[in-house]
């Protein structure tokens, strides 16, 4: 059966869902990681019309980003204005449960960087776990920020800056593997014929840091969601 793009982001807003309640009813909390893109916020579109969205206490969910432009506060590019106006404005979020990456605000990348590593820190006592991570990909295989060619970080390093990023803007802040691989549930999301290479990369099993989403690790599940265009070569 075909797999539009429309049936893609309601079934990934569907996953979402049931595994923010389930993990609310073993633990009592959720941490989750957005990502964005066109497909990721129109997943996070989709969430509240999924059957079981209002058995969620917003109240105990924890929200994160993969990464951020370090651009301006409400920024119409960065990842979490987007997610605000998608979703996270509509819902009762406490708001100090929501983590975005520091916006520029006249400090240099490296001081925010230092100031959200502190804070990512402060909340996982350097032990980072995420109840779903939502990820994006690139044409060239990137996910977050998280590029061929570019800083992945220390393998110790939980967060990284990068100021060389090929897609603009060329300043930003990204979670690296080791915070990544922390979720049970990873996800890589891909709609278009523009992603259908790297999503053969991905299923190849073969794992390249010349192709980033490879080396993504649930520790509980890996999954790849795609449309018929983005799996065209897995047919």
């Amino acid at each position: 059966m075909e797999t539009t793009r429309d049936l893609l982001v309601q079934r990934v807003a569907n996953d979402f869902v049931n595994v923010v309640v389930e993990s609310l009813e073993a633990n009592g909390r959720a941490d989750v990681v957005l990502t964005g893109g066109s497909v990721g916020i129109d997943v996070l579109k989709a969430v509240r019309d999924q059957p079981r969205a209002a058995e969620i206490d917003w109240n105990s969910v924890r929200v994160w980003w993969g990464d951020e432009r370090f651009v301006e506060a409400g920024h119409s590019e960065r990842n979490d204005a987007q997610a605000r106006a998608a979703l996270l404005d509509s819902i009762p979020l406490n708001p100090d449960n929501v983590h975005p990456f520091p916006a520029a605000q006249g400090q240099t990348l490296e001081q925010a960087l230092a100031d959200f590593a502190d804070e990512f820190d402060l909340e996982f006592s350097g032990k980072p776990r995420f109840d779903v991570v939502l990820n994006g990909i690139g044409p060239d295989g990137h996910i977050a920020s998280l590029f061929p060619g570019r800083d992945h970080g220390r393998a110790a390093d939980f967060v990284v800056a990068i100021s060389d990023s090929p897609k603009p803007p060329p300043a930003r802040l990204s979670l690296t593997f080791a915070a990544l691989n922390a979720g049970e549930h990873v996800w890589i999301v891909a709609a278009g014929s523009d992603k259908a290479e790297a999503i053969a990369n991905v299923m190849s099993g073969e794992d390249s840091a010349a192709v980033p989403a490879t080396l993504l690790r649930g520790t509980r599940e890996t999954c790849v969601y795609v449309d018929s265009l983005a799996g065209a070569t897995l047919i």
